[in-house]
């Protein structure tokens, strides 16, 4: 349809170019004669534009004449029978949108009077609508008082429906009777409303540029609904308020805004769930950020947008109001002030509107319930103890003010425990450098980088140092359990003298020697699953051995596993007399084979032997899984060589000192040499000279310690 509308405009631009002449007269019925006899046609075949209007003046005074531009319109009509005789057989060459899903609508008939004259369009069904009838045309034309017209162009103007006016007459014009249009506009000139009056007989309707005049005039400049004023020509509304118009709407400027990447409310709990059960430990309480970390943003105020009225008037719109970003402790803003930087690592809260960052996190309190556990980027003060199950880890110091119950205790750090360490067979401390406590009790680890140093006494322990652990208070004991160390472990009482075993190990690198043990568990486990796959794989070999007989059919997987164990000679030879069948499922052998030729392949798989396919392809899976241990076997082995290298390299002066009296039961191990103590010692020092612990007694030198 749009390529139909485009020819019709061409021509009718190209026939008003010709065919129009400007005429004037005192009356509109003079001045289209004039012009009907210029152009040699009837007034039926005339449209025409009126340039301005005439008037009879008062008493002759101020008379003027009517001027119009006249041009034949049969050149729509003509336009209608050429496109009738194109041959434009189907919509793709019209350039016709095709739509899916069409609502069904009835062709509608369209009359206007306006200046050009009568005009009428027929727009055609849509879907399965129904085109418009010609009677129902005549009664929309005959509304409008037009009596004499063209049938034949009427039913032209039906059969074609174009949905573009045409001419089709005229009527005696009645100014009086035109359609007329009055503007409301809204107390506060946001809104303007159109109202219209129908036209009469004789009358002419509005037109787009008339209603566009009237909204000018009444000052309504800005907002104009253009698509309402377009759909007014055909859907005209009458005597109701039509909102034709609406002002900008001003808006406001936005007031900054802080957004914090944190919780500000303290009293906000989230509690994590597993299994459908609450997790009333991990409360999440701290919220621990990293240096570098964005910890706050501000969205600065904006000054708005400006409105303006329908008659454009500016409306100034409130700007938005600013709000401070502060940074506190350890934090810092960035250069254009819209962000709060961490400068260290630890806790960010809001205190007093700024932004801070601790970088020690203080329990007021015990570590329990209401606390939940404890995960702090920098050192953590516990002012009171630590409850059964709980833990408390920080990435600097631990320091607990009270007792330490069956908990978990982790820091990259040093660990105070003003207290005691009652572990119950549970309860663990791992140090990045060391641990100070007043006694540790049934501890299941205890592992410090550096060193252990205990008060009051070690009982019933499993404990690590890379250094030295000692215990040299007032009632220093050792009793139970199995002590590790580096270099030294100094106490005054180790053992008791109910000859409790316990084990006592310098000269060794804890961590290094926990290593070894597992590489040794891990090695020993591969050997154990690889033996019942290596008698499997010896079996399928000796199958494999045994089967050397020439096959007419072999599986494509045997026949490769073959292949594989062939000299180049000799997989030529199988290549040559064995061939793929159609399914590439198998090799068959070639027929009429001489006899040595057959016995070439013999001696081929005589060599390597062969398995059926569902045999081979288990060889396979067990050699890749006994491959597989034996990496594992590989790397356990050597790392395991270089621990024990490691290990036969550290210092010699280890020793291990009962500066008090050393009880049977306790069994030494210093580097690689083992002493079970099995009479009393008092004030003694035991080392290695050689591959034997050696006891010396204890040096007035050696009381000052090892800290």
């Amino acid at each position: 349809m749009k390529k139909l509308k485009e020819i019709l405009k061409k021509i009718l631009e190209e026939e008003n170019n010709i065919s129009s002449v400007e005429v004037s007269g005192s009356s509109l019925e003079e001045v289209l004669q004039s012009a009907a006899s210029q152009l040699g046609v009837s007034l039926a075949e005339l449209d025409y534009e009126i340039e301005s209007f005439g008037s009879k003046g008062i008493l002759g005074v101020g008379k003027k004449d009517f001027k119009i531009k006249v041009y034949k319109s049969r050149s729509v009509l003509d336009a209608f029978q050429s496109f009738e005789t194109e041959n434009f057989e189907d919509a793709e060459e019209l350039g016709l949108d095709i739509e899916e899903n069409i609502k069904d609508k009835d062709g509608e008939a369209f009359l206007r009077v306006v200046s050009k004259g009568v005009l009428l369009k027929i727009t055609p069904p849509v879907g399965s609508g129904k085109p418009i009838s010609e009677s129902e045309v005549y009664n929309i034309v005959s509304t409008r008082g037009l009596q004499n017209f063209d049938k034949d162009l009427i039913k032209k103007i039906i059969k074609y429906a174009s949905a573009e006016y045409c001419r089709i007459g005229e009527l005696p014009i009645n100014v009086v009777n035109d359609s007329t249009a009055s503007v409301q506009i809204s107390s506060d000139e946001m809104k303007a409303f159109l109202i219209l009056t129908p036209p009469k007989t004789g009358g002419f309707d509005l037109e787009n540029d008339d209603i566009n005049n009237i909204l000018k005039s009444n000052g309504v400049v800005v907002g104009i609904k253009t698509d309402i004023l377009n759909k007014l020509i055909d859907y005209p509304q009458y005597n109701e308020p039509i909102l034709i118009a609406e002002g900008i709407k001003v808006k406001n400027g936005q007031d900054a805004e802080v957004h914090y990447n944190f919780n500000v409310n303290k009293d906000e709990i989230h509690l994590t769930e597993e299994d459908g059960k609450v997790d009333f430990k991990n409360l999440n309480i701290i919220q621990n950020v990293v240096a570098g970390q964005i910890l706050a943003n501000k969205e600065p105020s904006t000054r708005g947008e400006s409105g303006r009225t329908v008659t454009n008037k500016l409306i100034m719109p409130k700007e938005g109001k600013d709000c401070s970003l502060v940074a506190g402790k350890n934090t810092h803003l960035t250069d254009d002030g819209l962000s709060i930087i961490a400068e260290k690592n630890g806790q960010v809260m809001l205190f007093a509107g700024k932004v801070t960052v601790e970088e020690i996190y203080t329990v007021a309190g015990d570590v329990n319930l209401k606390t939940g556990n404890v995960t702090f980027l920098g050192t953590v003060v516990v002012q009171g103890n630590v409850e059964d199950g709980f833990s408390v880890k920080a990435s600097a110091n631990i320091e607990v003010h009270g007792s330490v119950g069956k908990c978990v205790l982790e820091a990259d750090g040093d660990i105070i425990i003003s207290q005691g360490f009652m572990g119950k067979a549970e309860g663990t401390i791992r140090a990045g450098k060391s641990v100070y406590a007043k006694f540790i009790e049934n501890a299941k680890k205890v592992d410090a980088y550096e060193g252990v140093y205990v008060q009051d006494g070690i009982m019933n322990s499993y404990i690590d140092a890379t250094k030295e652990i000692t215990c040299v208070g007032k009632r220093g004991t050792i009793v139970g359990g199995r002590l590790r160390s580096g270099e030294l472990v100094k106490s005054k009482t180790l053992g008791s003298n109910a000859n409790v075993f316990t084990i006592i190990e310098v000269g060794i690198d804890p961590k290094k020697r926990q290593r070894l043990e597992e590489l040794n568990e891990e090695r020993d486990k591969a050997y154990k699953e690889k033996e019942p796959l290596d008698a499997n794989i010896a079996n399928l070999e000796n199958l494999r051995k045994a089967n050397k007989l020439i096959n007419q059919v072999i599986e494509v997987t045997s026949f490769s596993a073959i292949l594989k164990r062939l000299s180049d000679e000799d997989k030529k030879i199988m290549l040559s007399y064995y061939e793929k069948d159609e399914e590439g499922v198998n090799f068959l052998l070639k027929e009429d084979l001489s006899q040595e030729e057959k016995k070439k392949v013999r001696d081929a798989i005589a060599k390597v032997g062969y398995l059926p396919a569902e045999k081979e392809e288990i060889y396979l899976k067990l050699q890749e899984q006994a491959n597989k241990l034996l990496q594992i076997i590989k790397q356990a082995e050597e790392e395991i060589e270089e621990i024990e290298k490691y290990l036969a390299q550290l210092k010699s002066s280890a020793k291990v000192i009962g500066s008090k009296i050393v009880y049977p039961g306790v069994k030494l191990y210093i580097k690689n040499a083992f002493l079970e103590i099995k009479t009393e010692y008092k004030k003694v020092s035991f080392y290695i000279q050689g591959t034997e612990i050696n006891v010396a007694p204890y040096a007035e030198e050696e009381k000052e310690g090892r800290r």
